[in-house]
């Protein structure tokens, strides 16, 4: 393609990705605020006229899909390859629990306004990203003594995104009002962490992410309960 016309059609799609994710945020704001909001309202707060907010969403389903897809991409990316975290297994189960939480805000959105529309499966589907790594580092935890094996990895996993949801709607409700520290604690008890241990995990987390995640932390030994 000739250079003269690479350019505007790089910088048509530059913002066409811009208005999308303008769309999205305003979106998530106008139905955290109110869960009937048109999407007339989305267009006026993301500040494009209706057309554009149509253009990229057909109907107030592709729109809440479209969240949901990009709830689902910011998990991804909290997983991703380039993410470092601990080896000690407990000390990565925090630290993911504290990197993903702040991903919980489009989740809980969604669990406000979109349950119905979504369906629960779909929503326990977003968590799909998550489910393989966190049961690699369970199953590691697990055959080190760190984490108890009263079950297995994978129901353990699946009962920590039980509790998840359950965390999301109770700061809905204003009952959690942490940065994750609660999901982190929560999240080490179910893998049998004394909860006075657990805490001490999660503030060592913190100070991991804080210095910088792949900071050196000195090991531990294990706490199996």
């Amino acid at each position: 393609m000739d250079a003269t016309v690479a350019e505007p059609v790089r910088r048509r799609r530059s913002e066409a990705r811009a208005n999308r994710t303008r769309i999205i945020d305003a979106a998530i704001g106008a139905f955290a605020a109110d869960p009937d909001a048109s999407m007339d309202d989305v267009a006026r707060a993301a500040g494009v006229v209706r057309r554009t907010v149509y253009a990229h969403f057909p109907s107030r389903e592709a729109l809440v899909e479209g969240i949901a897809d990009e709830a689902s991409a910011a998990l991804v990316a909290s997983f991703g390859a380039d993410v470092a975290v601990p080896e000690r297994p407990d000390l990565a189960v925090a630290v993911l629990a504290l990197l993903t939480w702040p991903v919980g805000d489009r989740f809980r959105m969604l669990l406000t306004f979109a349950r119905k529309e979504l369906g629960e499966q779909r929503i326990l589907d977003l968590m799909e990203p998550a489910r393989a790594p966190a049961i690699a580092v369970v199953e590691q935890g697990q055959r080190e003594g760190t984490f108890s094996s009263y079950l297995p990895a994978g129901l353990l996993v699946a009962m920590t995104e039980a509790v998840t949801m359950t965390l999301l709607d109770q700061v809905n409700k204003g009952g959690v009002t942490d940065s994750g520290e609660s999901f982190g604690v929560v999240s080490l008890v179910l893998l049998g962490v004394a909860p006075d241990r657990a805490a001490e995990v999660v503030d060592e987390a913190r100070a991991w992410i804080r210095d910088g995640v792949g900071a050196q932390v000195p090991a531990a030994g294990p706490d199996r309960r």
